[in-house]
């Protein structure tokens, strides 16, 4: 129960560790192979077997090398796993097998997938009789001497969903180029769009170790074929004449422009951006990365069709998504444009068409902030086929904060999002809504955008591209990109401040929004904002265009000293927790052996879906490690509870006596719970950032003992205790199953039950019961009531730890609770799992099948967990207005308690 440290398997000898430089030559003939197993022989010991692979192929496996060990064999660290998969492609292969237990042609072709995916080079032969079933490569079984490239060019995938479902790590694109600092203004100094935001994002990306990381894509121009969809060929011939214009005519054209200067190399730059966003964008939807982010510059988001404005000249954004809609089977694309001007650009060149959804939160005041358009109002919803897939969310006041950004993301785009269902997502990612940027003037903090990033994730089976737009202030512009890409990685959120009542203009913002887009989304017509109440439209910049635009001494240099040590003791007090494994998994302490569980249904089936899981070695406690953290009141109570239900019974005993006279009991608790404590400590010793408890299968009624015990709240009560917790959320999703609740403060409990089948109404500030009138909540729903009332409590709560309890039944009559989905439950698990920096436990309560559905809502659940792509959710067509109205009621019996739900 409490940790004690498994011992570390033995390290090899010296000379199985000791590898000679690879120039070094060698008698080695390459690998020997068991024609009775099909299986790779290598000899680990000689040198010449590790012929020398690319730095790149090393950065890939340094990230995944924490799932490349093999204690019972040659890996007992992960430097050694990572030096024998990166020397080799036959090392890669062993640490295949090792890792997933397969035989050497499917380790093969594993390996061959990945050799593509990092463009390794890949003219070294693989000297191996393959037994060809499949692909049948050569006509006879001889030995091959084809390079791997040849073979990954008959063995390319068919689709893109299989290239995302290799066992490792989310693998993340990158591009940057150093040509990105070129283009600069000639006649001001502090132009504020100048080559430093670029270098100020990658230099703080490089300090955290996140570029070595990514996989980089290499940047190219794009071609005046790929711009001229969205821009006129006038409008390029112009920027590309200007390479050949002095200063002085260059400033002049720029003056003919709103918010724009030109360089000699602003032309060539402004296709490497575009390009650059091609290549990225079609590597996501190629498969040979699932998301990735742009370094680039300059911006595009303001250029129009033909026409330069806001420090842009092509819409790198824009050319990239006509790029997938016509070269590529993608049919839907997401913009979200988060940066804080309206980037009416990329509106107008999709404003009639529905396969982009635009969604851009932006700063307006009513038409006063640049750009000062009447079309940049909530009241614009698209044309034509395209009503509804604009969805434009304006900013009427400054000083927004994390509340305010995140009550938009809650209550409008995962609803829209979920319900538009996209094949990718395009993030127009400018920071200039950061603290401390002199133009958004908002309060934005970095680690929200992380936590935005993460939500994306979630949809769209993970395919996200970021590329970079505006942000001013060096510090929170680079802090903000960098927590941007680390999401992208997958890292564990940071955790952001308590979340308050978002400010009533947001609020009021989103009312309209809803009600602008009504007819156009169910999500919006039975949303709890729709109210009948046609909001009015105020429009209060009437300023005429000028001729000829200032170019100089626009920008004074503004002193930042102050945002400076604000956002430093931000940047400081943001841990960025980023354990050895992501997750961890554990069973029942039965004959203090894993080995059962490793060889159970349950484990294989998911081991045949993502490969290895990290198993927790097992490590008992003794009576005095456990005293340490449960006072005898509290062991007494526990017991009594379990075997008293119902009658009044105490005892005077020590603990130790306690125990020895109730050993059936504590046993039933040490099964129960032990391991849940063994995950917390798991999770606060850094090890893991996660944990699934999988239940035995067991033949207990529901009446037994075991079910009586609330584990949750004993576990919780531990991690309190022992590692001083002051906030731990637990979602219990099986009403009635536990009897024990807690009045601890520390502890917030959310029970979702049916009403058909509640005996109690347990509510309060700290357990938050709610009722839906059915026992089958279908995929609509769970999103709403998690968009709308547990995730903005969760976000005020601000929890260090998350239990969620529930049981996997099938046969709906086995629970108390509400039955889901697995797909609900994975996305349940990673909305929750952007809090607590993903200190997440999933807690199975006893298992009565191993049934395909139970089987699957693990799987789910374990993906959301790795960071993996979940299945998308089915919500058109399920909402209606049984659904607001059970909804409204429970957000009233909870609105006083919060402040999140008082709207």
């Amino acid at each position: 129960m409490a940790l004690r440290p498994t011992p570390k398997c033995p390290r090899p000898p010296v000379s199985m560790c000791h590898y000679k430089d690879s120039t070094q030559k060698s008698d080695y003939n390459g690998p020997t192979t068991s024609q009775e197993n099909n299986e790779l022989n290598i000899n680990f010991n000689d040198p010449g077997c590790w012929p020398s692979m690319t730095s790149r192929f090393r950065d890939l496996m340094v990230e995944r090398g924490p799932y490349l060990m093999d204690q019972n064999n040659y890996f007992p660290n992960q430097n050694q796993a990572i030096d024998v998969a990166t020397k080799s492609l036959e090392g890669l292969i062993k640490c295949i097998q090792n890792i997933r237990g397969n035989g050497f042609e499917n380790s093969l072709n594993e390996a061959k997938k990945i050799a593509l995916l990092i463009n390794i080079p890949t003219d070294f032969p693989t000297t191996r009789k393959i037994k060809r079933k499949k692909y049948d490569l050569e006509s006879d079984e001889t030995e091959t001497n084809k390079s791997v490239e040849t073979i990954v060019k008959l063995q390319r995938y068919q689709s893109l969903d299989s290239i995302i479902t290799i066992a490792y790590d989310i693998m993340t694109g990158v591009i940057y180029d150093n040509n990105f600092t070129t283009h600069k203004c000639l006649w001001d100094e502090n132009y504020s769009e100048n080559p430093q935001r670029y270098t100020s994002v990658l230099d703080r990306c490089n300090s955290l170790g996140l570029i070595d990381r990514c996989i980089k894509i290499s940047s190219r121009q794009a071609t005046k074929e790929e711009l001229l969809p969205k821009h006129t060929a006038k409008h390029i011939d112009l920027l590309e004449s200007s390479e050949h214009y002095n200063d002085e005519k260059l400033e002049q054209l720029s003056s003919k422009y709103d918010s724009i200067y030109l360089h000699n190399s602003t032309y060539k730059q402004s296709l490497l951006a575009a390009g650059s966003s091609i290549e990225l964008v079609k590597a996501v939807v190629d498969g040979r990365v699932q998301n990735g982010m742009a370094f680039i510059r300059p911006p595009g988001h303001h250029a129009m069709e033909s026409e330069y404005s806001g420090y842009c000249f092509i819409n790198n954004v824009a050319i990239a998504a006509q790029y997938l809609l016509d070269k590529t089977s993608v049919q839907k694309i997401l913009i979200v444009d988060w940066d804080i001007h309206h980037g009416q650009a990329t509106q107008q060149m999709f404003y009639e068409d529905p396969r982009v959804l635009y969604f851009s939160i932006h700063r307006y005041e009513h038409g006063q902030f640049w750009p000062n358009l009447r079309e940049s109002d909530f009241d614009h919803v698209g044309n034509g086929s395209g009503t509804g897939f604009n969805m434009n969310v304006p900013l009427n006041d400054t000083g927004m904060k994390n509340e305010d950004y995140m009550a938009i993301i809650h209550y409008l785009l995962i609803p829209l999002a979920t319900e538009f269902s996209p094949d990718l997502i395009i993030v127009s990612s400018g920071y200039d809504s950061a603290i401390g940027d002199p133009k958004g003037e908002m309060m934005v903090t970095p680690a929200c955008y992380a936590h935005i990033t993460q939500k994306l994730m979630g949809l769209s089976c993970g395919r996200v591209v970021a590329i970079l737009e505006g942000g001013y202030y060096l510090k929170s512009l680079a802090e903000s990109a960098a927590l941007t890409l680390r999401a992208l990685l997958g890292d564990p959120c940071p955790i952001i401040s308590s979340l308050q009542q978002p400010c009533k203009s947001v609020m009021e913002t989103i009312g309209n929004v809803i009600y602008a887009h009504r007819h156009y989304w169910d999500c919006f017509m039975y949303s709890t904002f729709y109210k009948e109440n046609v909001p009015e439209i105020h429009y209060n910049f009437f300023d005429e265009k000028p001729e000829i635009y200032q170019t100089r001494n626009i920008y004074p240099k503004i002193d930042t000293a102050s945002f400076d040590i604000i956002l430093n003791n931000i940047i400081t007090e943001t841990k960025l927790f980023n354990p050895k494994f992501r997750i961890g998994l554990i069973s029942k302490l039965i004959e203090h052996s894993n080995n059962n569980f490793i060889n159970s249904d349950i484990y294989q089936y998911l081991k045949s879906k993502m490969g290895n899981l990290h198993v927790l070695k097992e490590y008992q406690s003794t009576i005095e490690e456990f005293n340490k953290a449960f006072s005898f009141e509290y062991i007494k109570e526990i017991l009594n509870k379990q075997k008293y239900i119902g009658e009044e019974k105490c005892t005077t005993k020590t603990n130790n006596e306690l125990i020895e006279d109730n050993l059936f009991e504590f046993n039933t608790f040490y099964f129960s719970v032990g391991p849940l404590l063994q995950i917390i400590d798991s999770i606060f010793v850094n090890e893991i950032k996660s944990g699934i408890f999988v239940s035995s299968i067991s033949n207990l009624s529901k009446n037994d003992v075991s079910s009586t015990l609330n584990t949750s709240i004993i576990g919780a009560n531990y991690a309190i205790k022992k590692y001083y917790l002051k906030r731990i959320l637990i979602i219990e999703l099986n009403e009635n199953v536990t009897q024990m609740y807690s009045n601890d403060h520390n502890i917030l409990v959310i029970s979702m039950h049916s009403l058909l089948n509640s005996s109690k109404n347990i509510n309060g500030n700290y357990h938050i019961n709610i009722s839906w009138s059915k026992k089958i909540l279908n995929e609509a729903e769970f999103t709403t009531m998690m968009q709308h009332l547990i995730l903005p409590i969760a976000y005020e709560y601000n929890p260090e730890l998350i239990i969620v309890s529930s049981a996997f039944y099938s046969n709906i009559n086995n629970i108390n609770g509400i039955q889901m989905t697995p797909i609900m439950y994975g996305h349940l698990i990673q909305w929750l799992s952007t809090l607590a920096n993903g200190r997440l436990i999933l807690y199975e309560q006893d298992a009565h099948d191993n049934s395909t559905y139970r089987n699957k809502c693990l799987l789910q659940c374990s993906k959301a967990l790795l960071g993996k792509p979940i299945s998308k959710l089915q919500v058109k067509n399920l909402l209606n207005v049984e659904t607001k109205d059970i909804l409204l009621n429970n957000i009233k019996s909870h609105r006083n308690s919060w402040k999140s739900l008082q709207f």
